[in-house]
């Protein structure tokens, strides 16, 4: 039967989420009105499904005044609200907003769950606020709710956030006390602050540890540490990445990173590296290439990176185009004026 249901409302589910990505919220929850004119029961499910897309795209708004209006239709549940919730903490990352909708499931007499305390907990971490972590982590525990992976990586990161790296290792040995998987994302979240923090040692101390216990380094772990590190360090980090894990992002931070140094060579060496490697390049890599090619003064090689761009069918850059038309104007007038001399 729930085969059934999926069957019979995947391409509405399909289209709500199609409008949903495309910024266009209204025509998501026609799509969605429609399934009754059509015969088709818009369930709770479908309701959720429609939430969930319409946060997942940053349209949180809509989908909270959405859930809210049609309470006499959908009862409000706890599942609801956590969708909202997990849009004002996910997808727009406002720390505000989460805030007064957890104010808002009080005053509609909605008790939080395991999974809003996480939400919750995860986004008053990705804020630097150590304090409101852990009252909620306290709370939780109280309330029955036990904490999940989630919630310890969120904790981790808040304590290594405030300069309790010792502490948040500790923690470490609790989740698998526990009986909790210490996973790569239980590493980016005491690595990155590590790194932000400019504890490049202690960082790559942990990155070992991770290493050595099987679990491989992802995009995030690295570009933490081009992040931090010095020139010697990014070259020695280069030297280890493993293909999979050193994606586009990675390149790109790499490319900007060697050509703020004025490393010119250097960037064309990572960019050979891309194409050994397979990564795509992209049209941010190669604007992110010719600036910086220009920046060092290598306006001939930077030209060419920019007629190979513009082949490949990227967007073409206006101050480029200015700046190459320019060059290329005053190039043809010095031509002439040697064309001229040669009769003089």
């Amino acid at each position: 039967m729930h085969r059934l249901h999926i069957l019979t409302h995947l391409p509405f589910l399909i289209l709500m989420e199609g409008y949903a990505a495309v910024n266009e919220p209204t025509k998501a929850i026609k799509t969605f009105r429609a399934m009754e004119k059509l015969g088709l029961a818009a369930d709770s499910s479908s309701f959720y499904e429609l939430l969930r897309s319409l946060c997942k795209y940053r349209n949180v708004e809509e989908a909270e005044e959405l859930l809210l209006s049609n309470r006499g239709v959908f009862p409000l549940k706890v599942e609801g609200f956590n969708i909202i919730l997990d849009g004002w903490c996910s997808a727009m990352a406002d720390l505000v907003e989460a805030k007064r909708c957890w104010r808002e499931m009080a005053a509609f007499c909605i008790s939080p769950d395991g999974a809003t305390y996480a939400l919750m907990i995860g986004c008053f971490s990705r804020a630097g606020n150590l304090f409101d972590s852990m009252r909620l982590y306290d709370e939780m525990k109280k309330k029955g709710w036990p904490p999940g992976i989630s919630v310890y990586n969120a904790l981790i990161y808040a304590l290594a956030g405030e300069g309790l790296a010792a502490t948040a290792k500790k923690l470490m040995k609790k989740m698998e006390e526990l009986g909790l998987e210490v996973s790569v994302e239980t590493y980016n979240s005491l690595i990155l602050p590590l790194c932000e923090a400019r504890k490049v040692d202690e960082a790559r101390e942990m990155m070992e540890e991770m290493i050595q216990r099987g679990i491989t380094p992802t995009a995030e772990t690295y570009k933490a540490f081009l992040r931090a590190e010095d020139m010697a360090g990014t070259m020695a980090l280069l030297q280890r990445m493993s293909s999979g894990a050193a994606d586009g992002s990675v390149f790109l931070l790499l490319l900007e990173k060697f050509l703020r140094w004025e490393q010119a060579e250097n960037a064309l060496r990572i960019w050979a590296e891309m194409g050994k490697r397979g990564v795509e390049k992209e049209g941010g890599h190669y604007l992110a290439l010719v600036r910086g090619l220009v920046a060092c003064g290598w306006k001939p090689k930077a030209m060419e990176f920019y007629r190979e761009m513009k082949v490949r069918g990227f967007t073409a850059d206006p101050k480029l185009e200015r700046l190459f038309t320019e060059v290329e104007e005053r190039g043809r007038r010095g031509r002439r004026r040697a064309e001229r001399g040669k009769f003089d």
